[in-house]
């Protein structure tokens, strides 16, 4: 079966991609038109287009290293915006949640309505808040250890931290 254009390309990618025959006959499966290659179609292609499906390998790892979440800008930009949303959505109104719990069973049951800390949405926050700041450098953690008399010292120091908050924790040996 000859191959179309489109159906040409495609293979040439899926090879490039490092797909198998039949992982690309998957592929083919959902193709607008669909299709299939033997094992000897592919290995045809492997030899005949070998400069082509480097130039394809390339320019795909061109591409994964410098689009989308591949750069620190968008990351941290797309993880701005999701602290603005969580912060907005805490500070808005919700720090503190309606909870509402059902107490008692039958005749003598109640309805027991409450306030409870967002502690989970509190919890999302700051750790998007620590992904920005190790995305950023801002955060930037020195790890020592001091390993004499048996016993391990583990101290933590920030980097940009004006006052000292040294954590030094002993473990046993």
């Amino acid at each position: 079966m000859r191959l179309r254009k489109a159906q040409k390309e495609a293979v040439l990618t899926w090879i490039a991609e490092g797909l198998q025959t039949d992982e690309i006959n998957q592929r083919a499966a959902a193709f607008k038109t669909p299709f299939r290659v033997t094992r000897q179609n592919v290995d045809a292609y492997r030899k005949s287009r070998k400069h082509d499906l480097d130039a394809i390998k390339k320019l795909s790892e061109t591409n994964a290293l410098t689009t989308g979440f591949a750069l620190r800008e968008h990351r941290v930009l797309m993880l701005s915006r999701l602290a603005e949303l969580i912060a907005k959505d805490l500070f808005g109104g919700f720090l503190w949640t309606e909870e509402v719990k059902g107490v008692g069973a039958g005749p003598v049951a109640e309805v027991v309505h409450y306030d409870e800390f967002n502690r989970a949405e509190v919890e999302a926050f700051r750790g998007v808040l620590d992904d920005i700041a190790a995305e950023t450098s801002g955060r930037i953690r020195k790890v020592e250890g001091n390993g004499a008399g048996g016993a391990f010292e583990l101290i933590v120091k920030y980097a940009n931290d004006k006052k000292s908050n040294d954590t030094s924790s002993k473990s046993p040996s």
